[in-house]
C-alpha cells in the first residue's frame, strides 16, 4: 500500500474511479496475460510509472490520470509486476 499522501488523495477521487472503469471497459482482458497467450479477465489498473515518482503534486496528478501510463491487469500480474519492481512487501511500504 502506498504511503504517499498525494497518491492516497488522488486514488480516492471520482475522476480516478471513472478513469479506472473506462480502462477496464476498454481492456477487459489482462494485457500481460494476453502477451503470454493467456486469456484472463482484467480486474486492476496499474500505473506503468508509479505516481509516487512524481516530484511534485502536478507531476503526480499527471501520472495518475494519464491513460498512456495505465494498463489493465489481473490481480496476479499486478502483484508480479510490483514484486519485479521491488514495490511489494514490508520493505517497499
Amino acid at each position: 500500500m502506498a504511503k504517499d499522501k498525494a497518491y492516497i488523495k488522488l486514488i480516492h477521487t471520482q475522476r480516478w474511479l471513472l478513469l479506472r472503469r473506462e480502462i477496464l471497459t476498454e481492456h477487459p482482458l489482462c494485457e500481460r496475460c494476453q502477451e503470454e497467450g493467456y486469456i484472463t479477465p482484467a480486474t486492476e489498473v496499474h500505473h506503468r510509472k508509479p505516481v509516487e515518482y512524481g516530484v511534485n503534486y502536478a507531476e503526480k496528478h499527471r501520472l495518475m490520470y494519464d491513460p498512456s501510463n495505465l494498463c489493465a491487469l489481473c490481480h496476479n500480474c499486478h502483484v508480479t509486476i510490483h514484486t519485479e519492481m521491488g514495490r511489494s512487501g514490508k520493505e517497499a511500504t
